[in-house]
C-alpha cells in the first residue's frame, strides 16, 4: 500500500549539484558550489549562512534571475515540481513566475 503522507509527494523544489561561477579575477571561483536541497509539500525550509555563503545566489538561480554577465549556471539542476528550470528560456521562466 502506498503512503498517502507528505514524503510520499513529489517535492515541491529540487537542487542538485548547483554550482554558481562568479567572474574571472575574484577571491573565488564559485559563489556556491554543490549545492543540494529537497523542499516537500507543505515544508518550510530556512537558509541559513555568513554574509557571502552563497543564500542570495542559490535563489536567484531558482527564480532564473542570475545576474546576466556577473554569475553563470555552471552546473547542477534545478526543479520546479520535477519540471526542469536550467534548460529553459527565459520566457518559459518568466511565464512559470507569472502563473504560480
Amino acid at each position: 500500500m502506498a503512503d498517502s503522507g507528505i514524503g510520499a509527494r513529489a517535492p515541491v523544489i529540487e537542487i542538485t549539484g548547483l554550482t554558481v561561477a562568479l567572474p574571472r579575477g575574484g577571491d573565488r571561483r564559485h559563489a556556491v558550489e554543490d549545492i543540494s536541497l529537497t523542499v516537500g509539500p507543505g515544508e518550510i525550509v530556512c537558509v541559513v549562512g555568513e554574509s557571502g555563503s552563497g543564500k542570495s545566489v542559490t535563489a536567484q538561480a531558482v527564480m532564473g534571475l542570475l545576474p546576466k554577465g556577473q554569475l553563470t549556471l555552471e552546473s547542477g539542476s534545478i526543479k520546479l515540481e520535477g519540471d526542469e528550470l536550467t534548460t529553459k528560456s527565459p520566457a518559459e521562466i518568466r511565464a512559470l513566475r507569472g502563473a504560480r
